[in-house]
């Protein structure tokens, strides 16, 4: 469905002024709706019979997304960020690329991690995000072309001598 169609408004995705997003993940909406109203500085909008309850929110969603959209719309992200610092709800700003390197829990849950490759020079690798025993799981370089052909082959019983002939040949790396 599109974003003008989900059911909890208050579950959605915003555009701020600097064509940032803010995605906001508040599923007990009637939990939350009044601070957030009172947060984003329209405390009216708990007492519009549109927006009063779950309900209401459902059935008007498209005009409380227009709503939430000319607010969200009115600021930067950082002032959104600010804003939003001590709102109990949950939301979190949509993170570009590059700034994923520097989130807390991405770097306090190791999920980039450094690793060396093959021509010894370092590079960020994302990780799984699956720990076990709170430990991440060990990440290493994938392997260069043909780095392990000689290997597998001989594995499989070929002589050196065969092997460079196949090379020869083009038939292998």
């Amino acid at each position: 469905m599109s974003r003008d169609e989900i059911p909890n408004p208050i579950v959605n995705i915003y555009r701020t002024a600097d064509d940032r997003f803010i995605q906001l993940n508040m599923l007990e909406s009637d939990r939350y709706w009044a601070d957030l109203a009172a947060t984003l500085g329209r405390p009216e909008l708990a007492q519009d019979p549109r927006f009063a309850d779950s309900r209401a929110r459902t059935e008007n969603r498209t005009a409380c997304i227009e709503v939430l959209d000319g607010i969200f719309g009115a600021r930067p992200l950082q002032e959104w960020k600010d804003i939003l610092a001590d709102f109990d709800g949950i939301w979190a700003p949509v993170q570009r690329p590059s700034e994923v390197l520097d989130d807390p829990q991405v770097v306090a849950n190791h999920y980039v991690r450094d690793v060396v490759g093959a021509d010894g020079k370092v590079f960020k690798l994302v990780a799984a995000p699956i720990q076990f025993n709170e430990e991440p799981a060990d990440i290493r370089r994938g392997p260069a072309w043909g780095e392990h052909t000689d290997e597998v082959l001989q594995e499989l019983g070929y002589e050196m001598d065969e092997i460079i002939d196949l090379k020869v040949k083009g038939a292998v790396l």
